[in-house]
């Protein structure tokens, strides 16, 4: 196959087998390169220096393992200052050509090789995400009796503090925001992330009160990207009875097309929310487009037993753990606050499982 792009074209090789590709690139220096292998999928690179760029790929990186089922190379010289828009263009052409990628970069949602493979079998993760699976309670009641490791902010916090749906008691059994905030949170990290014990502050993170983005309660991070948050400020509702009450809402991302179609919210979740009152939008990230709703705090695993909603969080979760370790985030990561929504997750569900 021949592609061109502004009348330059890649050159093509047949290099099965081949346990070196630098006799097909011998003087060149910057480009565009793109892998077929047996399997049918592609891969779209970009190099700076195409001898030294290969064997990484051969011998395989921290980035994936060795690929030794390259079929076919094409080649294309680039200037070095055109080399990101080149390699988006390409990826984004193949992808709607249907082709089946190994990219991870303009690629989200990719199905290459991850390093998550070795953690989750391919097999189970694709259970997990058609909802075949289940997680393991006891793994949950384990680690929510690990040691306590001092104090939250979010507990400490004002907001926090402030007993749950702004009710005005005195009861001191009366649940709290924060109470209500780490149920929601252990029922995302319990539900939508596969392994969540093992893989806790590797592939997932919890923010506790970070200052960002205008200050949250609580950040559920996965990958690089937040799947479940909670703003400090509230919002002003009306009760059954038209009283008004100041409540704060979680704020939960799901795939594109969970909860809208092109953009605009499905009939589906407008006849019958999940929860009332659920909020609906699509912000977009870096890794593109998703689905979000925010709902009262606290609420969050009424909709969470919508079977639409629990399996696009948890393709959302794996797309993101697929495509990228939490390292960015792990320095902010509180063992502590997450040892709380695990300990929520089980007084909220008490023995049953899900």
């Amino acid at each position: 196959m021949s592609t061109t792009f502004n009348e330059r074209s890649f050159d093509s090789y047949d290099v099965q087998n081949r346990s070196s590709f630098a006799p097909f690139v011998y003087g060149r220096t910057s480009g565009i390169y793109i892998f077929e292998f047996t399997n049918g999928q592609y891969y779209v690179g970009q190099t700076k220096n195409f001898a030294r760029r290969f064997p990484a790929h051969l011998r395989g990186s921290s980035h994936h393992p060795p690929w030794s089922d390259i079929s076919r190379l094409m080649v294309m010289d680039a200037d070095p200052a055109d080399l990101d828009a080149l390699e988006a263009h390409f990826i984004e052409a193949y992808k709607n050509q249907g082709h089946s990628l190994r990219n991870k970069v303009f690629n989200f949602g990719f199905e290459g090789p991850s390093r998550l493979d070795g953690d989750v079998p391919i097999i189970e993760q694709e259970h997990w995400a058609n909802g075949v699976s289940d997680y393991d309670i006891e793994d949950i009641r384990h680690a929510a009796d690990r040691p306590v490791e001092g104090r939250t902010k979010l507990h400490q916090s004002p907001e926090g503090k402030l007993p749950w749906l702004a009710e005005d008691t005195t009861d001191e059994t009366w649940p709290t925001v924060a109470d209500a905030v780490c149920a929601d949170l252990g029922e995302v990290i319990a539900r939508a992330i596969p392994e969540a014990v093992e893989l806790e502050s590797i592939y997932w993170t919890l923010s506790d009160y970070p200052s960002t983005v205008g200050g949250r309660l609580a950040t559920l991070n996965v990958g690089v990207v937040e799947v479940l948050y909670v703003p400090r400020h509230t919002v002003e509702l009306k009760r059954v009875d038209g009283t008004p009450v100041d409540v704060h809402l979680s704020c939960l991302n799901t795939t594109e097309g969970t909860l809208t179609d092109e953009g605009v919210i499905q009939d589906r979740w407008i006849q019958d929310p999940p929860v009332v009152p659920t909020f609906i939008d699509s912000p977009t990230y870096r890794i593109g487009p998703v689905d979000r709703m925010a709902v009262p705090t606290g609420l969050l695993g009424q909709a969470l037993d919508q079977p639409e909603i629990l399996q696009g969080v948890r393709k959302l979760c794996l797309d993101l753990m697929r495509s990228n370790q939490s390292g960015i985030f792990r320095r902010w990561h509180s063992r502590e606050l997450t040892r709380r929504a695990y300990e929520e997750h089980i007084l909220v569900t008490g023995s049953d499982e899900h």
